[in-house]
């Protein structure tokens, strides 16, 4: 037999599904283990292979592929620990990452952030200015040289910022994706004379046009390369050493695995690593399950992620990380600092409560894992007001001591503010629920979409229990819980397949030239097949799509158009430029088209798909709706201010069959989830044993 194993790594749990090629399906949870995450890869390998009466070396051996979702990129931005990093630049260039256009004081801020525009700032510079170097060159917008590349000053400048202590560089030079001369031949000068230097060249990363997007996106990669190639070096390493005979391979952020030896070169693309799982896992289960339209919503220990599914697809976006917009296109996924872990407290001056963004993560933790946390968090409230049972917490193997989140609560919480405690965790979970809902309308409502028109999935270790609030708030009609939820990222990790992109800007005015577009495209095409092929990935297996990146004359934004593979030819041409005009309507309104101005096409890019065979997500007879052989008790569960302490019908989730309906005011409990059923809520057990969430 052999194996597909996903492993997705989150700030509290790291998740592990393990894939037979019969169609079977293992999940397990260990703690994240943040001192050195790959303990908790290894951990959680080690529980389901426990699970599976197999060694950890016996189901590595047999593992075909194994995919990782990792956190550590996005952790070492957050905390600010990346390498001391260096910068080359053409010369009087150099202040163009701190002046970071007019948007950078709000790239990725909210409504209400934005509202007090004098207390806005920059972002914090990744390189300081001193370490940040012209270089005596220039590349014109054709390609052609102008002024040579004075190497002798490259050597100098490289010297004297490794004495300074650099540990990595970036280079990023004018025009160089039309031209990558220059940037190619400081990468060979920096390498020969110093091995051990990180170094990140743009024309390499990102050959697309916008000159301090590109250089942001080299900087980050060049800050975070240290750390992140050495941890997932030395992961691969762990692995190998217990069992596991192919290469690891990475979750990157615009979908799909890459080979850990690019993700350590590229190690910005694993931004979203982990997040991206459950956007994948999300668009699988909509074709299977039929839902065209989804809001796709993970609850984790540290963040609520928010992204969408449009008639089948994944959006996608240049994202902003830390005030940095990366040109790199990425999943679109939507976060803010709520989770199970999020901690409560109240503002010092105002008496106001707050949630989050500080996240008590998964050390110390939540007050109730009893670990050394002191501050209540989400998850207290939800063990204080009933919702999760202290004695059947991760099927019971986690001790969870409730009397403590209720001690939490009360000195930090209702005590300051004089209010009953019980109300208080109360006003925890409304809060952070209203924090969830906001996020959605953004993403929905703030981009044109009605959410009345889309099924929300939720999934995340908290997502089944706080859905029931959150989705009736944005208005949806349906709330979809995976049978899978508490590790549906780590499913569609395991589910994912190889992909390889490869893009280029060459600016031109539409209907473009018929053999320059060929010729870029067939340029991108033999290197992702190159790429293919030193994988041993066979070609026949493989998919190749073409999208280029259009805009109208005078528009900053691009809009992303899929153009087929047929031959270019005028009338191909005609055709991809009506598709993009229907496009952008559908995207900004009917009328927003305006021809008149011209079309330019920006930034050609070719997606490789590499299949890996995976099983179907098996699918059950419906029997009868009657739900009582899947009844194990009564709690006493406190719905809110008015409804108090209510006894409450308690199920087991393994024990509901497909077609079963179960009626609010309730609680579902699996050994991983527990599901939140509201009062006026109905709850379904559809063929596939996700659970159905419906407001009468």
């Amino acid at each position: 037999m052999a194996y597909t194993v996903g492993v997705d790594t989150g700030g509290t749990f790291t998740d592990c599904v393990v894939i037979g090629d019969d169609g079977t399906i293992i999940t397990a949870k260990a703690s994240s283990t943040p001192r050195d995450f790959s303990q908790g890869v290894i951990n959680s390998v080690d529980k389901a292979s426990q699970s599976m009466g197999k060694s950890r070396n016996d189901l590595l051996k047999q593992v075909k592929v194994f995919g990782h979702g990792t956190t550590v990129a996005t952790n070492t931005l957050i905390t600010r620990t990346g390498s001391k990093t260096g910068f080359l630049t053409t010369k009087g260039h150099e202040d163009t990452l701190l002046i970071g256009r007019i948007h950078q004081k709000v790239a990725g801020l909210n409504e209400s952030e934005l509202t007090n525009i004098g207390e806005l700032d920059k972002a914090v510079p990744l390189v300081p200015r001193s370490l940040i170097k012209g270089i005596t060159e220039r590349v014109d917008y054709k390609g052609d040289i102008l002024v040579k590349l004075d190497e002798g000053e490259v050597k100098q400048v490289v010297a004297d910022l490794v004495a300074r202590g650099v540990k990595a560089i970036g280079v990023n030079l004018l025009w160089s994706f039309m031209n990558p001369a220059h940037e190619l031949k400081i990468k060979s000068i920096i390498t020969e004379q110093y091995p051990n230097i990180f170094v990140s060249i743009s024309s390499e990363l990102a050959p697309v046009i916008k000159e301090y997007e590109r250089g942001a996106t080299t900087a980050l990669n060049a800050y975070l390369g240290v750390r992140t190639s050495t941890y997932i070096s030395a992961l691969e390493k762990k692995l190998s050493d217990n069992g596991l005979k192919y290469p690891l391979q990475i979750m990157q952020s615009m979908g799909g695995f890459m080979s850990a030896r690019e993700a350590c070169v590229k190690p910005v693309t694993t931004l979203a690593s982990g997040p991206v799982g459950g956007a994948i896992a999300s668009r699988i289960l909509a074709a299977e399950a039929g839902y065209e339209n989804v809001i796709t919503s993970d609850v984790g220990g540290t963040s609520f992620d928010v992204g969408l599914v449009i008639k089948g697809q994944t959006e996608f976006s240049n994202p902003v990380f830390d005030k940095y917009r990366i040109s790199i296109p990425m999943v679109d996924i939507t976060s803010v600092g709520a989770g199970g872990g999020s901690i409560a407290w109240v503002e010092e001056g105002t008496g106001i409560m707050k949630v989050g963004p500080q996240s008590a993560g998964a050390d110390p933790g939540p007050v109730c894992y009893d670990l050394g946390g002191l501050e209540p968090t989400v998850t207290d409230a939800d063990f204080v007001l009933g919702r999760y049972n202290p004695e059947y917490f991760l099927g019971g193997t986690m001790k969870i001591d409730r009397d403590k989140s209720l001690a939490a609560i009360e000195e930090k919480i209702a005590r300051p503010i004089g209010m009953d405690v019980y109300k208080a965790a109360m006003g925890i979970l409304d809060i952070v629920d209203s924090h969830m809902a906001d996020l959605i309308r953004k993403v929905t409502v703030g981009r044109g979409y009605d959410p009345r028109e889309f099924v929300l999935f939720a999934f995340g270790g908290g997502g089944p229990g706080h859905v029931g609030a959150y989705g009736p708030d944005v208005g949806v009609k349906l709330s979809v819980i995976p049978q899978l939820a508490s590790v549906f990222s780590a499913f569609g990790i395991a589910a994912s397949d190889i992909v390889h992109v490869k893009e280029l800007s060459d600016p031109m005015s539409a209907p473009g030239d018929e053999e320059r577009l060929t010729s870029i495209f067939q340029k991108l095409e033999k290197e992702i097949q190159d790429d293919f092929n030193n994988e041993g990935v066979p070609l026949e297996t493989t998919t190749l799509v073409r999208t280029i990146d259009m805009r109208y004359k005078g528009q900053v934004h691009e809009l992303r158009n899929d153009v087929g593979r047929d031959k270019f030819t005028s009338g191909s041409l005609s055709r991809i430029i009506e598709e993009f005009e229907t496009r952008y309507e559908d995207r900004y309104g009917k009328g927003t088209a305006y021809k008149v101005a011209g079309i330019e096409m920006i930034t050609f890019r070719v997606t490789g798909i590499g299949k890996v065979s995976k099983a179907s997500l098996p699918r059950y007879p419906l029997e009868s709706t009657n739900s009582e052989k899947g009844r194990k008790g009564v709690r006493d569960v406190y719905f809110g201010e008015f409804d108090g302490f209510r006894p409450t019908n308690i199920y087991d989730l393994a024990k509901l069959k497909a077609g079963n309906v179960i009626e609010g005011h309730a609680i579902i409990e699996g050994i991983d989830q527990t599901i939140v059923i509201h009062p006026g809520q109905t709850a379904r057990v559809d063929e596939y044993l996700n659970i159905i969430l419906e407001a009468k």
